[in-house]
């Protein structure tokens, strides 16, 4: 499959940059890193709302349940033990 895209010019003198790095033999070997990086950042991403949502689910549960502090008071307790 060929795909073809433009860069901005930031892109573009980045790209040159790391070629002369000798790093990468080709346009596409910097394109295949930088596409197997962002496939590994919205894996994390994921991970991390799919986490997030089970804590959330989580918290209904305790809070349908009765397991819940009322916030200003937990401070005013806080407060209290450390004056």
């Amino acid at each position: 499959m060929e795909i073809s895209i433009s860069l901005s010019s930031d892109f573009d003198k980045f790209i040159k940059e790391q070629m002369e790095t000798g790093l990468y033999n080709s346009v596409n070997d910097i394109i295949q890193e930088a596409m197997t990086l962002l496939v590994k950042r919205k894996a994390v991403q994921q991970e991390e709302l799919t986490a997030l949502i089970a804590e959330l689910e989580k918290g209904e549960e305790d809070i349908k349940a009765g397991r819940y502090s009322d916030a200003d008071e937990f401070f005013q307790e806080l407060i209290s033990e450390y004056e």
